[in-house]
């Protein structure tokens, strides 16, 4: 079974997973995260260790679109967290008792996994009639940098590793600002008190290579910064001893950046075969539509797909308006999309047999 190679969680269980902040009373206000983020009482009910976080995010790595994982031996979720299949089960007994989950067990060593709510709770998303709204985002993980992720062996690296990924999607991808900021009181408001200080902070910055981290010391830049972000000031809360960080995530980790990049390769791809067709077949009467190409793009990616192409091309070229009467490619020409996901997943499946 494969993993999704672009992850959606949403942003209220990466701050669940990472520890609420202390740090509730603000200038002008008090500020409590679970309330902010609208955190389900069942992300805060026990304590999330190393091993919980790693589960969590290997079980969203594996679900479907639903939240579902059907069928699948215990020891893969284990092996790509890195855990034994012995704390996998013991932390499924305590996200089933918190009502994060139901597990069905089918026989020894094999399991389906069902996340409750999972558009609401993982994915924050809630539907109301034919409108799907979302309260506080979600951020797209890129299966690569999950990996590195469940891969960070301190369990306080990894809180702020989970923290930083939700700025980067709060300050660049939502606001479209160049970095990320992080502040010293937002740090230490959600790291255990023994490890909050500065020094402490830096080193474990400097161990997630899959971010370009600045430290800002110069008092200028400080202001300016501030200046730009008139938001910013309200994340200060004694700007006498301010400790700020810069942060951009690598772009070969960006899943945004990758999908962009993809989805205008599969669109590419995908007109180039209209064209080169086009003089003896109507690509129009198809109606695949673009937001088809980009799922199947987020997906599969665009080598996976580009390869699919590259196939019909031939085959077009070989048989030209007789292949309307392939029974190979009969599926093409009545169900396009469900034809192209059809072979899209064979070719995938084969490139992680090779």
């Amino acid at each position: 079974m494969e993993t999704n190679r672009h992850i959606l969680i949403a942003n209220k269980l990466l701050v669940a997973m990472s520890g609420l902040t202390r740090w509730t009373k603000r200038a002008d206000h008090y500020r409590y995260e679970q309330h902010h983020y609208n955190i389900p009482a069942c992300f805060t009910a026990f304590k999330w260790t190393k091993s919980r976080i790693r589960h969590i995010l290997s079980i969203l790595a594996y679900a479907d679109d639903q939240g579902k994982i059907e069928f699948i031996e215990d020891h893969m979720v284990a092996d790509f967290a890195c855990t034994s299949v012995r704390s996998l089960h013991n932390n499924l007994k305590t996200f089933e008792q918190n009502g994060l989950m139901t597990v069905v067990r089918h026989f020894p060593g094999v399991i389906t996994i069902q996340l409750t709510d999972y558009l609401e709770n993982y994915r924050d998303l809630f539907i109301d009639g034919a409108t799907v709204g979302s309260k506080t985002g979600y951020t797209s993980v890129w299966h690569g940098l999950l990996s590195e992720l469940i891969a960070l062996d301190n369990v306080n690296t990894l809180r702020l590793a989970l923290r930083t990924i939700v700025q980067v999607e709060k300050d660049v991808h939502v606001q479209s600002n160049e970095q990320a900021i992080l502040t010293y009181d937002e740090i230490k408001g959600f790291l255990p008190k023994y490890c909050g200080h500065k020094l402490a902070i830096q080193k474990m910055m400097s161990g997630l290579k899959f971010l370009q981290v600045s430290l800002v010391e110069d008092s200028k830049r400080f202001l300016n910064i501030v200046k730009q972000n008139i938001s910013l000031k309200k994340r200060f809360q004694d700007v006498t001893r301010p400790l700020l960080l810069e942060v951009q995530l690598s772009a070969a980790q960006d899943s945004k950046q990758i999908k962009e990049k993809d989805r205008t390769e599969v669109q590419l791809s995908w007109f180039e075969l209209r064209k080169r067709v086009g003089e003896f077949f109507d690509f129009d009467a198809l109606k695949v539509n673009r937001d088809s190409l980009f799922s199947m793009s987020d997906t599969f990616g665009a080598e996976t797909f580009k390869r699919v192409v590259e196939e019909l091309k031939q085959a077009f070229l070989h048989h030209r308006e007789d292949l309307v009467y392939s029974s190979t490619h009969k599926l093409f020409f009545e169900e396009p999309i469900f034809y192209l996901h059809q072979r899209l997943k064979e070719n995938q499946t084969k490139l992680a047999i090779a």
